[in-house]
């Protein structure tokens, strides 16, 4: 049965190299395009520093090594237990930096939301709903005092951040992508793309709606480059979706300069 399991595996890889066919659980389509996306996205644009702010236990950090990067992350992770297992992984990968404080609109204290899931924890207050299919992870297990900065200050002080010229920003912040955002807008011109989580139920209070991160990022120059599938164990209930953008202008030049190459190779057909 094991020799057969793994011809099966091997024959499914090799069919996959080929056709770039994948056979994968409807439910988990979401995770297959983020990986696709972000091997595409890493050989298109060269990405000098990847921010993972909302770095939990490593996920986001780890799928963009799998994907090809080799330069620099950097993951914001608030939660000492969380922020303490970054670090050890981020020792292990050598270029990978662990800054164990939340990102905001302005510098100071907050309180986060410890939740009885690690990845629900938010500097908002979760809506207790026991109605909602989502009320058995966000339930608060206690509160902690944490350090809030900006993500402009950061990027201004930090000698890695201060370097980098083509960020990829991720956000993993349930429901806080707003102030996050906001404090950042004097960086946005080294943020070649954003990924981040839109929130379609309202599971925190004030949470960031994806409507309006919608149209905040088009305001900043960002246009969407790929919405994923959602991921449906809750379903009817749709949660939230992973989206990313792209900025318009560095968009604009790619395809421009696409044209020039074609419209060069048909000016060498005809001469030839």
């Amino acid at each position: 049965m094991m020799k057969i399991k793994r011809l099966l595996t091997a024959l499914q890889r090799r069919l996959s190299r080929l056709t770039d066919w994948r056979l994968v659980r409807w439910n988990r389509l979401a995770s297959h395009q983020q990986r696709w996306y972000l091997r595409r996205f890493l050989k298109w644009q060269p990405i000098d520093l990847v921010l993972d702010v909302g770095g939990n236990a490593g996920q986001f950090a780890q799928l963009v090594r799998a994907a090809g990067y080799q330069g620099w992350i950097i993951s914001f992770e608030p939660l000492p237990d969380m922020a303490a297992q970054l670090r050890r992984l981020a020792e292990a990968d050598g270029r990978w930096q662990v800054v164990e404080k939340a990102l905001g609109e302005q510098p100071g204290r907050a309180s986060l939301q410890v939740t009885s899931t690690s990845p629900m924890s938010s500097l908002l207050e979760p809506v207790q709903d026991p109605s909602s299919a989502m009320a058995q992870f966000s339930e608060v297990r206690r509160r902690l005092d944490v350090e809030l900065i900006t993500l402009d200050d950061f990027l201004r002080e930090d000698p890695r951040a201060q370097a980098a010229q083509s960020i990829y920003l991720k956000l993993d912040v349930q429901g806080f992508e707003m102030p996050v955002l906001n404090g950042a807008r004097r960086s946005l011109g080294k943020v070649a793309a954003i990924q981040a989580e839109l929130g379609v139920a309202t599971v925190y209070h004030g949470q960031t709606q994806y409507r309006e991160l919608l149209a905040w990022l088009h305001e900043a120059g960002y246009v969407p480059s790929l919405f994923t599938a959602h991921d449906y164990e809750l379903f009817p209930e749709m949660i939230d979706f992973d989206a990313h953008f792209v900025r318009a202008d560095i968009l604009a030049a790619s395809l421009q300069a696409r044209q020039a190459q074609r419209a060069a190779a048909g000016l060498r057909q005809l001469d030839a």
